[in-house]
């Protein structure tokens, strides 16, 4: 299912369970289709699973690029799903693994996010994530002595405008003003889906791991032919873990209505409102007074927003 199918059918769940009627009625009339592959609850599952480290390992791999003795060979899940554990969001990865390297090479410690809604503070919200798995690398009166950190993000808003960068895929680490790299152990790495997605032309000739990875799970979200990726060890175990019968209705119906920061949500819908005051042409200063977002703030959102006019 595409991300809009999905959403209504956890409505659906949710308005049954309201009824008071049978929800694994509902699954099982389902249970042929997919799931959204990018769903928080849906990834989390797939990829945070002992059984599916493989899969979870190959798209490490490929997100960051990495060939050869570079590769990560044996993660290790430091947040694993677990069934009946289901937990609850907050400012912590969705997914968070650790590989060790041996030879005393720096271990590595990977995270992957996924992020849907074009807001402002996602950007913090990544900073955050990085600045928290780094804390915890040291203990207290140890020399700071740092492992290898690569957060993964995949983004449907896009970091760089398509005016700005045709690049879908950005290593983002500590430089100085002449480009010149200062800290190696740190990679934020954006994978902007949707602008490889809608410019499929421009990425025609992109065989890359990553792009094969992208094309799968576009073809299982939609539900289309996949017979191209069906040879594949890798992707022919992907189709199998997206099928709607792997997830039971509790899981899906907890994930739906558990509290997910409120804060959050209360400011996006205030950027919203910052956002259509800024088309309407109203001064930053009125929005930031009305809307009570840090002057600052507005002043950024306003910059973004002109990028992507450009």
């Amino acid at each position: 299912m595409i991300r809009e199918e999905f959403a209504n059918f956890l409505t659906r769940l949710k308005t049954t369970k309201e009824a008071g009627q049978d929800l694994d009625a509902i699954v099982k009339e389902h249970e042929h289709r997919n799931v959204y592959f990018y769903n928080d609850a849906c990834i989390k599952k797939i990829l945070a699973s002992e059984k599916n480290i493989s899969l979870t390992t190959d798209l490490i791999n490929a997100a960051l690029n990495l060939i050869g003795a570079d590769r990560v060979m044996h993660p290790k899940l430091e947040n694993p799903f677990i069934p009946g554990n289901l937990g609850y969001r907050g400012a912590e990865p969705d997914l968070l693994l650790t590989n060790d390297r041996g030879d005393m090479a720096p271990r590595d410690r990977i995270s992957i996010e996924v992020q849907h809604d074009a807001d402002t503070i996602y950007k913090n919200r990544v900073v955050l994530y990085v600045s928290r798995i780094i804390s915890n690398m040291v203990k207290k009166n140890e020399p700071p002595i740092l492992e290898n950190l690569n957060l993964i993000s995949f983004q449907f808003t896009n970091a760089y405008p398509w005016s700005v960068s045709r690049n879908y895929r950005h290593s983002v680490q500590l430089r100085d003003q002449e480009h010149l790299l200062y800290f190696d152990k740190q990679t934020v790495t954006l994978i902007e889906v949707d602008k490889f997605l809608k410019h499929p032309e421009e990425f025609c000739d992109d065989r890359s791991r990553l792009a094969q990875w992208l094309r799968a799970i576009d073809a299982l979200n939609r539900e289309a032919d996949f017979s191209e990726f069906a040879a594949d060890p890798v992707f022919k175990a992907l189709q199998n873990e997206v099928k709607l019968c792997n997830f039971s209705s509790r899981y899906l119906m907890t994930e739906d209505m558990k509290s997910i920061d409120n804060a959050m949500y209360e400011f996006r819908g205030r950027e919203r409102i910052a956002k259509n005051m800024l088309l309407d042409g109203d001064s930053v200063e009125k929005i930031a007074r009305i809307t009570e977002i840090p002057l600052y703030w507005v002043l950024d959102l306003k910059k973004s927003m002109e990028l992507e006019k450009a």
